[in-house]
């Protein structure tokens, strides 16, 4: 095999300098991005791609174009090529043309090695413009192109189908609150101000109150937000439920004992910034003495993935079991959110020691009570998991 290396301002260029002189049938074997000029500094950033082929024959007066020798040499066998996944150069031009229209996202890919078909650099793009971090990405579509690559029929599949599974494979779906016969179940409901904590809990009161027939009684910690007791207890009166307004800590175990022997208790607590240590520790104090057998996290989807992240973080004390989605109507597509709140796939973490991702309990998309909630589903978050499709056209020349 005969090797050359060659620089240009764009990927396009070098490839474009690779065919006229290596031919198309030229295998890519690596490509980087290097800074010209002194420390980069007098120069512009160019690409350097090293390129093989069989068989090469060059006349000695030629002078490459952007190659950094003017000559080649040649590897006894194929026990000798380098240890490199070869693209070729015919495919790789249409990655190039879509790195055309990343822009400054193509600087992100990094050490990512180039995806083959022009059909998953779209379906990167697509992710990147949904806001999705860079790394999270490059996983999923590298994912799928391991998925749509192996055969013809592979890549007709569908790229939308092969990410949705992809994503599905990484999003842990857990269980809506159970209530058994004798026994009470506290549930406590914690989160940011604003993601509808008091609303979500008349939802789920009214839904076990009206259609499980369910004994239900309410707590409140929320006497920080102004109105916050009267709106929650407005909800009770319409329900006819019981209610216990709860100051400090040390009142919470004379709450629940006057609420008695009721099937389900459920727990509204005060907005709290994440960044609050002082205010996660309070509210620590008050479900340390509670002791709830669930604790759901909610987080509005029209959050912003980085204040997901410092809320995953900061509420991590409080060690919640699971989390609620509130507010999907606000939001057209769900594939950042589902990046977001998946520690597994977004490398957040509750803890140094809890590496697996919470399970999603309810979803909701409206202010409607008792209607707008329902036990979470994979299908509700990968119908919307972006909201245009990816084009396939050329992926399908690439198969035929």
């Amino acid at each position: 095999m005969h090797i050359r290396t060659f620089r240009a301002p764009t990927l396009q260029d070098a490839l474009a300098n690779i065919r006229h002189e290596m031919g198309p049938t030229a295998s890519v074997l690596h490509t980087r991005r290097i800074p010209a000029g002194l420390w980069g500094i007098l120069g512009r950033t160019q690409i350097e791609v090293t390129a093989g082929v069989r068989d090469y024959k060059i006349h000695a007066n030629e002078s490459p174009h952007g190659a950094i020798t003017s000559d080649q040499f040649c590897l006894p066998g194929e026990d000798s090529s380098p240890r490199m996944q070869a693209v070729n150069v015919r495919d790789l031009e249409n990655v190039a043309h879509a790195s055309n229209r990343l822009g400054s996202a193509s600087a992100s890919q990094g050490n990512h090695r180039p995806f083959t078909h022009s059909g998953h650099s779209d379906l990167l793009q697509r992710l990147l413009d949904s806001g999705i971090v860079s790394s999270v990405a490059h996983r999923w579509v590298e994912r799928v192109q391991r998925s749509t690559t192996d055969t013809t029929a592979g890549l007709r599949h569908g790229l939308l189908d092969s990410l949705r599974q992809v994503v599905a494979s990484e999003v842990a779906i857990g269980s809506p609150i159970q209530v058994e016969p004798n026994e009470r179940r506290i549930v406590a409901l914690v989160g940011p101000t604003g993601v509808g904590k008091t609303t979500t809990i008349a939802k789920l009161a009214a839904n076990h109150r009206l259609r499980h027939q369910h004994r239900v009684g309410l707590v409140t910690i929320d006497t920080f937000r102004i109105a916050a007791v009267e709106q929650l207890r407005s909800y009770a009166q319409i329900m006819d439920l019981p209610m216990e307004v709860v100051e400090r800590p040390e009142e919470m175990p004379r709450a629940l004992g006057r609420l008695g022997d009721l099937d389900l208790i459920l727990i509204d607590t005060a907005g709290r910034s994440p960044r609050s240590e002082a205010r996660i520790e309070q509210l620590f104090d008050f479900m340390n003495i509670a002791h709830p057998h669930e604790t759901h996290l909610v987080l509005g989807a029209n959050m912003a993935s980085s204040a997901i992240a410092r809320t995953l973080k900061g509420f991590a004390p409080v060690n919640p079991t699971s989390i609620i989605v509130t507010k999907l109507d606000e939001i057209d597509e769900t594939a950042e959110l589902i990046s977001s709140i998946v520690p597994a796939i977004s490398g957040n973490s509750l803890t140094s020691s809890h590496q697996t991702s919470l399970p999603l309990s309810y979803l909701t998309d409206g202010q409607q009570v008792p209607d707008d909630i329902a036990p979470a589903t994979l299908m509700a978050l990968l119908d919307r998991l972006i909201s245009e499709p990816v084009s396939q056209s050329r992926m399908s020349e690439t198969a035929a």
